[in-house]
């Protein structure tokens, strides 16, 4: 008997099977198998279970519909079964993929014959685009065995089935060469012969369960529902469905009665049904309404015996506060019964249905954290295990999830939650690090990819680095000149710029002075500047690399590859101790055993396999795996949509319903057949993610909360929500009396903006952040005092800190750093790096130099002169032989031409100036080395002056004249529009004057210690030499040049978005401007 229990509430169903089960309890021996669909819900009914039989659930199994069903079939046929299927895509991928270089040479495969053209196989070695296809059609076989049985089992009898379109017609072919290298009929056609076989006769005696139980299943395919109404001629099958509706399942009875059986059970649910079918489920409804209609079945299906027994409840009837009954007891009434809930009614406070607008993905987790937390705070009872948050956006949404949930400090509320169903290669994991590096095994090595790689903690952890050791590698190996290229294969016969040359340049550190024009084999030597220790690290993480890499490009076959990646496993990230430092030893176990687990499936494929079909492979079998833990941990859930979605909770968000991305889209490729004709029960993403908004609204008791991204989060620009969401608001407004207006609530883009702050009729403030609303009420009080908004004060307006800095022990030095860069000194007395970031890494090499990088190796010729002439393009190039700080190449021959003619330009006008001399300046304590050309004091710069340069010249020559040097002037030779020259000159004051202005500009310095100089260096001195509008466009930018507002200094200091008028709005700049360059600005000659 075909027993199908039929309810709204999923407790009410798990009570009556644990009901059932006290009242026909199994043997002592006995083990109980109930069917279910996710492991959350063998979880949670294991626990219901457990409430109604008295406190233990033992000795019960709960195995998903696929592995039992075959079980039965086994047992039906007499057959023992083998432990995996050969039809499965995962096990089947392998033979199409040995078998489509016969099958294209056949004329019914042009098409595939055209395809596979595009990207040609060389030899036994597949690449990753030939794995794909044979994926892709493994998937196709594997969903025909289960949806189109009847044409597999023409196809297997040698038949040619009902016509196929002419492109289509290799896959009869395939078939039939599959069958005669499997020798094994599909799962879908050996139920075909279980369900002849059970119409025929009994099975053997103990083959099936009695009874055989299923709970909370959507959906199954027609020939597994056909095997179940088989079944239950000989053994009773009880089914418990989660319905929300007994109308749903009347106009299946009805559809029956209207259309043939042939037809009924063929033919999809089409838009006239869902017209007719009111209310929600014809929106939402379509997957519980087609498995309800195969549940139906027909005459010469049904030779057991039927009957349906309803659960259902309704809620709103229990209402016995004043007014309404909740919205979403409302909702499951009227669909539970129409007729007792004809309207739909609200009150003013009612929180049992909600719909945000979230301005972008932060906004909407920080609009889910604090409503949650504001109905944990409203009800005691609830508790965060009985929230549960779904949605189709995981991995995307990962990073914020952690960032929000997991800042207790921002609320001051202690919430203990639990991010589930996340792949395990979205994080930094030693899986996602073995991966990573299958790939880059069969594509470029860049820079940043390398940092990415090393980005593992099981990496670090292997190697004993820390996380801010590695960091300061890829300086490093940026420096050295690595851009891109393992070694000089990957980049075309040329080793420099390669890791493989940079590591042998640390390599040669080690035992080289690093002289200039020093290269052998055209590899110079490099000095890291750290610690011999640290550097065999980094040596030894880098050559290993290198080695796997290397490696990894050479293609093998399966049994190969098993092998290899054990080995790479063992040295890379060590043997399971070694990884436990960082916290990742219980994954190891997993690679092996997916590495195993292909092993079995491709036993026996002679292919070559290349790194990325590895990566591709074991990525697969690792994903299948992600959604088995953390469910039901006690604490609040944060999981996709699939596995929790039947599963009653007081609380139930939606998150991220954003129309990108829900609901799903089939990808199913162009000659997948159950693409060319629909049926009924054929599987759809679309459906089955509607049919979550049903299964959400059944499943919450007290709350329903549904969220979207309202706007793009980069344009700005307007997003609808989710075509269901859209649809469900338009019902509900045609519903509600107010048209539904107060069930949606619009948030602010700004998470400070004041009306997250302020309660809106009966809500609650929408923000519970406690450092936000400092924030908003600091910046509230200004206007509160004054009465007009003001802007955020930046950085440098900010009050200086309470103990002041210790006196530097070089007076001179400190001066010098301050009047240079006034704010980075500041900066860096408060401990603040503007610079950390600011420099990232470069994937491509320079084809030419940039002014800076001219300047520096010009910079380097002055400090430290070398044997060859660098009046010629060939002493520059033999110069820098094997630094790859020049262009490879012609560009690098076009480089040193250019810095040999500069070369020429700054002898020469250093020539003119006089004989060079050092003389050391000395004068109460401030001591330093001055270079002199004649009797003038010389700055000399390599590129094009700064504000920086005129005030370091003017500081030395103070300090010559106040150590009674006698200096005539001071020059600063910089380069000029085209050559260099003397770009400024200062006429030296007398003695006693650069004494009181050394010590004026001492007393400024110290006056503005613990104080940001309110003067940014080039606006200042553009102000003052030629007025508002240059310091304007000096501060701002344009099409002549970057702004100085951009600089990491300065945007840190005064922010990236003031503006040059506002900077200068006070006439504070003009007067310290005035005050700092007046004097020097006296002696210009």
């Amino acid at each position: 008997m075909l027993t199908v229990f039929r309810g709204n509430r999923a407790e009410h169903l798990a009570e009556l099977l644990a009901a059932q089960l006290l009242l026909t309890p199994p043997g002592p021996l006995e083990t109980v198998q109930v069917v279910v669909n996710t492991w959350p819900t063998s979880r949670w009914l294991g626990e219901q279970l457990a409430v109604g039989l008295g406190g233990i659930a033992a000795n019960i199994r709960y195995p998903f519909p696929g592995s039992q069903l075959r079980q039965i079939v086994n047992g039906v046929l007499g057959e023992t079964g083998a432990d995996q299927d050969p039809w499965r895509a995962s096990q089947l991928v392998w033979p199409v993929l040995e078998l489509l270089p016969q099958l294209v040479e056949q004329p019914e495969a042009a098409s595939l014959k055209h395809w596979l053209g595009r990207y040609p196989q060389h030899g036994s070695k597949l690449e990753l685009a030939h794995w794909q296809l044979g994926r892709s059609i493994a998937d196709a076989l594997d969903d025909l065995a289960l949806y189109r049985p009847e044409l597999l089992a023409a196809w297997w009898c040698g038949e040619d089935g009902p016509p196929l379109p002419p492109e289509q017609e290799w896959q009869r072919l395939l078939v039939g060469r599959l069958r005669e290298r499997l020798g094994v009929k599909p799962f879908g056609l050996q139920v075909l012969e279980a369900i002849a076989q059970l119409q025929i006769k009994a099975p053997p005696a103990g083959s099936l369960p009695d009874p055989l139980r299923l709970f909370g299943l959507s959906s199954l395919a027609p020939i597994q529902v056909q095997l179940l109404q088989a079944l239950s001629v000989h053994t009773n099958v009880d089914l418990y469905l989660l319905t929300p509706c007994r109308d749903l399942w009347q106009r299946c009875t009805s559809r029956r009665q209207l259309l043939s059986d042939a037809i009924a059970l063929q033919q999809p649910l089409d838009g006239d049904w869902l017209l007719q079918a009111p209310g929600l489920e014809a929106r939402f409804g379509r997957l519980g309404g087609e498995f309800q209609q195969l549940l139906e079945g027909s005459g010469e299906s049904l030779q057991g015996q039927w009957q349906e027994k309803d659960l259902f409840v309704a809620p709103a009837s229990s209402h016995r506060g004043q007014g309404p009954a909740p919205l979403l007891h409302q909702l499951q009434q009227q669909l539970a019964d129409p007729a007792a809930q004809p309207l739909l009614q609200r009150a003013p406070a009612d929180s049992s249905l909600e719909f945000h607008r979230c301005p972008g993905p932060l906004r909407q987790v920080q609009v889910v954290r604090d409503r949650i937390l504001q109905l944990l705070a409203a009800d005691p009872t609830l508790q965060p295990r009985d929230v549960l948050v779904m949605t189709p956006q995981v991995d995307g949404l990962a990073p914020l999830v952690a960032a929000v949930f997991g800042d207790q400090e921002a609320t001051g509320v202690p919430l203990n939650w639990r991010l589930t169903d996340r792949s395990q290669q979205s994080e930094a994991s030693l899986s996602r690090s073995l991966l990573e590096l299958l790939r880059l095994a069969g594509e470029r090595l860049t820079a940043s990819a390398l940092e990415t790689l090393l980005e593992s903690p099981a990496l670090q952890g292997h190697f004993q680095l820390s996380g801010a050791e590695m960091a300061a590698l890829h300086p490093l190996l940026q420096r050295g000149g690595f851009h891109w290229g393992l070694d000089a294969e990957e980049r075309g016969g040329l080793g420099s710029g390669s890791l493989s040359w940079v590591i042998d340049r640390l390599l040669l550190g080690l035992v080289l002075p690093c002289d200039p024009g020093l290269a052998p084999a055209a590899t110079a030597p490099l000095a890291s500047g750290e610690s011999i220790e640290l550097l065999g690290r980094w040596l030894h993480l880098l050559t290993r690399l290198r080695h796997w890499l290397v490696e990894l490009r050479r293609p093998r076959c399966c049994l190969a590859w098993n092998s290899c990646l054990r080995a790479l496993l063992s040295d890379l990230f060590g043997d399971g101790d070694q990884v436990g430092g960082s916290g990742q030893d219980w994954e190891l176990p997993l690679v092996l055993a997916a590495i195993d687990d292909w092993q079995q499936a491709a036993a026996g494929c002679d292919l070559e396999l290349a790194a990325p079909v590895v990566a591709a492979v074991l990525d697969e079998r690792l994903a299948a795996d992600s959604g088995r833990f953390g469910h039901r941990s006690g604490a609040l859930t944060i999981s996709a949509l699939e596995p929790m979605r039947a599963i009653p909770h007081r609380v139930i968000v939606l998150m991220g319903l954003d129309a990108n991305a829900y609901p799903r889209q089939s990808k199913r490729p162009g000659f997948h057949l159950l693409e060319q004709q629909r049926r009924l029960g054929d599987p759809n993403p679309a459906d089955q993610d509607r049919y979550v908004l049903l299964e959400a609204l059944l499943s919450a008791r007290d709350h329903l909360l549904v969220t979207w991204s309202s706007r793009d989060p980069r344009s700005g620009e307007e997003l609808p929500p989710a075509t269901p969401v859209r649809q469900w608001l338009e019902w509900l407004q045609g519903q509600l009396p107010c048209r539904g207006s107060d069930l949606v609530i619009s948030h602010p883009a700004n998470p400070l903006d004041r009306a997250n702050f302020q309660a809106s009729g009966e809500r609650p403030p929408a923000s519970c952040d406690e450092r936000l609303l400092k924030a908003r009420l600091l910046l509230d009080q200004p206007r509160q005092q004054s009465g007009a908004p003001q802007p955020p004060r930046p950085l440098a307006a900010s009050e200086p800190p309470s103990a002041p800095p210790a006196q530097p022990s070089d007076a001179y030095g400190d001066l010098r750093d301050w009047l240079l860069a006034p704010q980075a000194s500041w900066l860096a007395e408060l401990g603040l790096k503007p610079r950390e970031w600011a420099d990232s890494l470069d994937d491509l090499e320079p084809l030419s130099l940039d002014e800076r990088g001219r300047a520096l190796l010009l910079r380097q010729a002055l400090e430290s002169p070398s044997d060859a002439g660098l009046d010629g393009a060939a002493g520059w190039l033999a110069r820098h032989r094997g630094q790859g700080l020049l262009p490879p190449q012609a560009a690098g021959e076009l480089e040193a031409g250019g810095l040999s003619q500069r070369w020429r330009s700054l002898h020469a006008s250093l020539e003119a100036l006089g004989p060079e001399r050092r003389q050391l300046a000395l004068w109460q304590n401030w001591q330093q080395e001055l270079q002199w050309r004649g009797s003038s004091v010389l700055v000399l710069h390599t590129a094009k002056p700064r504000s920086r340069h005129r005030l370091e010249l003017w500081l030395a020559l103070l300090l010559a004249a106040a150590a009674d040097q006698g200096p005539l002037d001071g020059v600063l030779v910089a380069r000029g529009a085209k050559d260099f020259g003397v770009q400024l000159r200062l006429q030296a004051p007398q003695v006693d004057s650069a004494r009181a202005e050394l010590l004026r500009l001492l007393e400024l310095r110290q006056q503005w210690r613990q104080s940001c100089w309110p003067v940014p260096p080039e606006t200042g001195w553009a102000l003052l030499d030629k007025g508002e509008a240059r310091a304007i466009e000096t501060w701002e930018g344009g099409f002549q040049g970057r702004g100085e507002r951009l600089d990491p200094e300065q945007a840190l200091c005064f922010g990236s978005e003031l503006s040059g008028a506002a900077l200068l709005a006070s006439g504070e700049l003009a007067a310290r401007a005035g005050e700092l360059l007046g004097p020097m600005r006296e002696r210009l000659i």
